[in-house]
């Protein structure tokens, strides 16, 4: 009989063991196989929705600082823009070889007139653009819907007196106040917001644009590549990448990540104890057995090849048996993480079907050096 054999035989015959010696590399490959999968789910997830909040490319006039003075005396300076932006330059954006990463490109304008006797920042945008590029602001009243409408930042309508169904009015034309933004600690809370056709209008300058704000999908951020091709579609805008916002959502990202493979290492670790332990108390209680073993002629390679066999099998099975049951109970929980069900992750099983054959061999070499050490004489004596 090989030691092959032997080992099946062995198993078979010792059942209850067998079980208990895989249960903690089932326990810790479905347990990591099942964190791995959810992670992955979810740190897609993370990423999806961080971008789909807010821009993170800002494409605004190149402009040039001059320094105004007589002799030595200084009058300050001015910055004086090479070129103005217009609506076409959408257009040159949205052409970019890289035009399937950008996710949205929304056109501001910004313009300072009296309302209603009181000197205020307008902002123009497109009323379908403000969900997507503005998520996180609340309005009380209603939405801006259309023309001749504006919403008043929370400071603008303390100033202006003003709430939800009130009216201004600005450049011989009345607007009606359809809501107040909560405060948002940014300079909108002073402004006037409307659609972009009315403060174009209210300015005199159709077809202008202040700025646009771009909002690339960062997966693999080739943001610099998008800054690049935007910058030689529009040669007179200066486009810069938002990095603080680039950066912040992939340290988000990271940080998930590194959540996930350390609560992973701390699980495979556990399980690799158990494995020990439970071997290590098996050698003990087959004394006797390795005893006779090496009495009827087994060398000691044999006896280790003997434990290395039951305990490779026990941890393939347990592996596998593990890995299925993570990426199902992965597949199940997806969506109480806020991720999507989608396939199953095969690469997690794979890898999680190594590690637990790696956990269950690496596990067995003391004892196997242990057993293989005994002599048939101090193993029957021990009887």
């Amino acid at each position: 009989m090989n030691i092959r054999k032997l080992a099946w035989k062995n198993l078979f015959r010792r059942k209850s063991r067998a079980i208990f010696t895989g249960l903690g590399i089932f326990l810790g490959i479905g347990t990591f196989v099942a964190i791995s999968s959810l992670t992955m789910r979810m740190e897609g997830a993370v990423r999806d929705k961080l971008d789909k909040f807010g821009a993170n490319i800002l494409v605004t006039p190149r402009t040039e600082q001059l320094s105004l003075g007589f002799g030595d005396i200084s009058l300050g300076g001015t910055q004086v823009a090479h070129a103005q932006l217009t609506a076409d330059d959408e257009k040159a954006i949205r052409s970019i070889a890289l035009a399937e990463r950008l996710r949205m490109v929304v056109p501001y304008y910004l313009t300072a007139t009296d309302v209603s006797g009181k000197n205020l920042v307008w902002m123009g945008i497109r009323p379908a653009d403000i969900v997507e590029s503005r998520p996180w602001w609340k309005v009380q009243g209603d939405a801006l819907k259309g023309r001749d409408e504006v919403l008043l930042g929370s400071e603008a309508a303390i100033a202006l007196d003003k709430g939800p169904g009130g009216t201004i009015e600005s450049g011989g034309k009345t607007f009606r106040v359809a809501g107040v933004l909560l405060p948002t600690g940014e300079k909108e809370d002073g402004m006037v917001i409307a659609n972009l056709e009315d403060v174009r209008a209210l300015a005199g300058t159709p077809g202008g644009v202040t700025f646009f704000e771009v909002a690339a999908l960062c997966k693999d951020c080739p943001v610099e590549d998008i800054v690049k091709e935007i910058g030689e579609k529009i040669p007179g805008a200066k486009v810069s990448a938002i990095r603080s916002v680039v950066e912040s959502r992939k340290a988000a990202v990271d940080q998930f990540r590194r959540l996930g493979l350390g609560v992973s290492a701390i699980v495979l670790t556990i399980g690799g104890l158990m494995v020990f332990v439970t071997i290590m108390g098996n050698v003990q209680e087959r004394t006797r057995e390795i005893g006779i073993l090496r009495a009827v002629g087994f060398r000691r390679g044999a006896i280790r090849a003997l434990l290395f066999w039951e305990t490779g099998w026990i941890s393939l099975a347990a592996s596998l048996a593990g890995g299925i049951l993570g990426a199902a109970a992965a597949f199940a929980g997806a969506p109480l993480f806020g991720a999507e069900r989608g396939g199953i992750e095969l690469a997690p099983i794979l890898l999680g079907t190594a590690l637990g054959l790696a956990l269950g061999l690496l596990g067995t070499i003391p004892p196997a050096r242990r057993a293989a050490a005994l002599s048939p004489t101090e193993a029957i004596r021990s009887l």
